[in-house]
């Protein structure tokens, strides 16, 4: 009935938020990590670059266990919560190692002036150790998160949670921006003195994990049932009753590498990890060159390059939307996706026009668009993500995409910046030819996931893992 779909929508928000405040936590722990106390260790203490890059990015290292996690909830017996325990323990390992990496932090602070002691290797690896940690911590909460939406959610409603669990992960970033300049006081000014960061980073340490924990409690305390129905036995479905009635005892008795060796033999398996990692590489690409572009090419102040990440964000939020309320739900998971990335195609080649044209209205509004376009296509990526799963391997499969995501997200950053200086190197210094070609590969690799994506096939896929691990089963039970 049509006067129940406001209350639908209305249903599907509160849960997005509540889900979402996980999200938030992340988001507000990506700003303290990446932003805050990255920009610690190189201006205020002074290590390289490079060695911070290497201690905060060692946490991406970790996205191959999110298989692991995800495979271990699957396997956890009806009448049990599968995905909470994880998602809580997760928040309580993040709220303590951001402590332990603050307080790191704060030891490097205090020894500012001889920051070359020899202690300062032991600070640096320990601070390492507890990143890959974090990442760990990241991968298992974040797995469990994925798979709770899908136990939680109907497809129609899927799509929909996710723009608003997204959309509060963006509002974590804005909290965490908020809550620095809070809890730093006179830190934020530009004289600020030694004892000043001190102060500020001994309140933050203290504030923040409890934040961080409050938060991830409060997403999920109460939202799984106990009483979830053995996903494994339903999804074999007209298959054979023996197999089915023992599935879980079969599927007890398979690792972990015996069901990725089967999921490998499925064509659709491999079509979906190539449109995915080729699309994800695609979408950030221009990750690490976006702001000196600004800089090369339109001659734009620090503060101005900085600024142009509001056009973009600004954008998201209007792709976000956009997405989740009204592409997948009239065109579909794939045609909206092909859609943002063609329309990523078109935005990235109007920015290059700004220059030429030397308008920073058309690359201002070349941004906005990018930004929409982002929105739609990271929004289109994660509901395909959730598509091509199946019940009973939910988490194992959530977990392989969401590494593949990670890594191919992580080497694009990394390529991103590589590119621009072969690209230098190449043309004799010419910048806009640099940037040119990077965007120019970008546009293509845009183009080329929206034709892999023609190939996709959800319910084939769901098909093909049913009948290739339920011939695992009957193997094992035989």
């Amino acid at each position: 009935m049509d006067w129940l779909k406001p209350l639908s929508v209305v249903r599907v928000v509160r849960l997005g938020v509540r889900l979402g405040l996980f999200q938030l936590s992340l988001g507000i722990l990506g700003v303290l990590i990446l932003g805050l106390l990255n920009r610690l260790l190189i201006t205020e203490i002074g290590v390289s670059a490079a060695l911070t890059a290497l201690a905060f990015g060692a946490q991406q290292l970790m996205g191959f266990s999110r298989a692991w996690f995800g495979d271990r909830s699957d396997r956890i017996p009806p009448g049990r919560l599968r995905r909470t325990p994880f998602i809580v323990l997760s928040s309580l390992a993040l709220s303590l190692l951001f402590g332990g990496a603050g307080w790191v932090v704060l030891q490097l602070a205090r020894t500012m002036p001889s920051a070359e002691q020899p202690f300062f290797a032991a600070w640096m690896g320990l601070l390492t150790l507890i990143s890959i940690a974090i990442g760990t911590a990241v991968a298992a909460g974040g797995t469990a998160f994925s798979a709770l939406i899908v136990d939680l959610t109907t497809d129609r409603e899927r799509p929909r949670v996710l723009s608003v669990v997204w959309g509060m992960r963006l509002l974590g970033v804005l909290l965490g921006t908020a809550l620095v300049n809070r809890i730093f006081g006179a830190a934020c000014g530009l004289e600020a003195g030694q004892a000043a960061v001190i102060a500020g980073l001994e309140r933050l340490i203290v504030v923040t994990p409890l934040l961080l924990f409050g938060l991830g409690v409060l997403s999920v305390f109460g939202l799984e049932r106990r009483d979830l129905p053995n996903q494994a036995s339903e999804s074999l479905e007209g298959g054979d009753q023996d197999v089915a009635g023992n599935s879980r005892d079969g599927r007890e008795s398979l690792t972990l590498l015996q069901l990725l060796g089967r999921l490998r033999s499925i064509p659709q398996f491999g079509r979906f990890t190539g449109a995915l990692c080729l699309f994800t590489f695609s979408m950030f690409l221009n990750d690490a060159v976006l702001e000196p572009y600004g800089a090369a090419v339109f001659d734009m102040s620090i503060c101005a390059t900085t600024a142009l990440n509001a056009f973009l964000a600004v954008g998201f939020f209007v792709g976000l939307g956009l997405s989740g309320f009204q592409l997948v739900h009239r065109i579909g998971n794939i045609r909206t996706a092909q859609f943002g990335a063609v329309f990523a195609s078109i935005s990235l080649a109007l920015m290059l026009l700004s220059a030429p044209w030397q308008s920073f209205e058309c690359l201002y509004v070349s941004l906005t668009l990018f930004g929409v376009s982002l929105g739609i296509c990271i929004h289109a990526s994660f509901t395909l993500m959730f598509s091509f799963v199946e019940p009973g391997r939910v988490g194992l499969l959530l977990g392989i995409w969401g590494a593949l995501y990670a890594y191919s997200r992580g080497f694009a950053t990394i390529s991103g910046g590589g590119l621009l200086t072969l690209f230098k190197t190449w043309n004799g210094g010419d910048m806009f030819g640099a940037y040119g070609g990077v965007f120019g590969l970008q546009m293509i690799g845009f183009l080329a996931a929206a034709l892999l994506m023609r190939q996709l096939d959800v319910a084939g896929f769901r098909k093909n893992v049913q009948f290739s691990v339920g011939d695992v089963m009957q193997g094992v039970l035989d």
